[in-house]
């Protein structure tokens, strides 16, 4: 009968847990090469000037904490309560974006780092330049948990220098209602895209499969109506009558 070897079966041991260990890190590595890639490839379509980034990374039951002692500083609970509360009334100070420059980003695991750069101009013409340091934690490609770190002096500069639109109320920044002919649901001639026109002066714009795909805050004067999204952008279109309006070089129908 052979004895085994007390050497070779420690090797075989030891052989055994690197293998299982390099199978591991692998699968940490092939996620966190996923993850990154996911966030890279929404910060470059958000810099090409796509404005659905917090809808397309942000979980809806997102929970976002800006680091620091200021007022802006915080814990928002969901999607939706981060774009009301911190990034819509900002964005209403805005004439254009914050474009991103993406400097770095690092991934390990589940947890995806990006430091980069945001310039836009308010409301007033002077330039907004912002250096930031978002934290994410991802889960099946949805960012479940955001730490941010920015300085909110030049934020603070904005939201205290640029009054906010009367079409916000003052006390809450919250859209107030709208007094108009126009409220409902638009629709393209093909049903492709839905744009429903809120009585608390807030547009919701589904595309195609995706809902909620633009959002944002909007004014109807006369038959002009404007649009700011919560992004930054605005846009702009006019009712040719009650029933038809003419926005983004498409022709929108009101639904019955």
């Amino acid at each position: 009968m052979t004895v085994p070897n007390p050497l070779f079966s420690s090797l075989l041991l030891v052989v055994a847990m690197m293998i299982s260990f390099l199978a591991e890190a692998s699968s940490d590595q092939a996620v966190a090469e996923k993850n990154k890639a996911f966030i890279s490839q929404a910060f470059a379509k958000w810099a090409a000037g796509g404005s659905t980034f917090f809808q397309e990374v942000l979980a809806e039951d997102v929970v976002w904490t800006i680091k620091g002692s200021d007022p802006a500083a915080g814990t928002y609970k969901g999607r939706a309560v981060f774009i009301e509360q911190a990034v819509a009334p900002f964005a209403a100070r805005l004439s254009s974006f914050v474009k991103p420059k993406v400097n770095d980003i690092w991934a390990d695991g589940d947890d995806v780092v990006v430091y980069w750069d945001g310039s836009a101009v308010a409301k007033d013409g002077k330039p907004y330049n912002n250096s930031f340091v978002w934290i994410f934690r991802i889960k099946d490609l949805r960012a479940t948990e955001v730490i941010a770190f920015l300085d909110l002096t030049q934020y603070d500069a904005v939201i205290n220098r640029i009054s906010l639109p009367t079409s916000f109320d003052q006390q809450g920044d919250q859209p107030m209602s709208a007094q108009h002919p126009y409220l409902g649901m638009w629709v393209t001639a093909d049903g492709r895209i839905r744009q429903q026109l809120l009585a608390n002066g807030r547009y919701d714009e589904a595309r195609g499969s995706r809902e909620s795909a633009y959002q944002g805050r909007y004014e109807v004067k006369g038959n002009q109506i404007d649009y700011w999204d919560d992004t930054g952008f605005t846009a702009d279109g006019v009712f040719v009558d009650a029933n038809t309006l003419h926005h983004g070089g498409m022709i929108f129908y009101r639904q019955q």
